[in-house]
């Protein structure tokens, strides 16, 4: 059951680390987990969204960036959207008087953030731990979020 994981993390992980335009400060850093939500403590996932998984449960996890242009807030939702390989994500743009703005909204690499049972189990495939440790970067010109061999443009907010 770990090969296959390891592989959907494979190809995204070689992808990410081949990218020239990325700095190691353009990374994104774990920030939290909630675990068996009903209703997001953040006020980013709402109504549908927070329909059990086919686990019957819902999980949020979430990776900061603070810039001197400002900070920025991913949160990838773990429910009944989620794919093989792909969960809903946002990209949120926070501004210093704490006002977001979703900049972002998409379907993006499901990550296995450091406080899961299987980040453990990737030491043995370097390229699934590195992908796992920095699973999101912003571009140097802060117009593209990268995800693996994805890439999203930074843009305008969803209602």
């Amino acid at each position: 059951m770990r090969l296959p994981a390891l592989t959907i993390f494979a190809a995204p992980v070689l992808a990410f680390l081949a990218s020239p335009c990325l700095a190691a400060d353009n990374a994104f850093s774990y920030k939290t987990s909630y675990r068996n939500v009903t209703s997001d403590p953040d006020k980013i996932w709402t109504g549908d969204a927070l329909a059990p998984s086919p686990k019957g449960t819902v999980t949020i996890h979430e990776y900061q960036l603070r810039t001197a242009e400002g900070d920025w807030l991913i949160s990838q939702i773990w429910n009944d959207d989620c794919s093989s390989g792909a969960c809903p994500t946002r990209l949120l743009r926070v501004a210093p008087n704490g006002e977001r703005q979703v900049v972002v909204d998409d379907m993006m690499h499901q990550i296995v953030p450091p406080d899961d049972p299987r980040f453990g189990g990737m030491a043995s495939n370097k390229a699934a731990e590195a992908f796992a440790r920095q699973p999101f970067a912003l571009s140097d010109n802060g117009k593209t979020l990268v995800n693996g061999d994805f890439k999203f443009q930074v843009g305008g907010s969803k209602p």
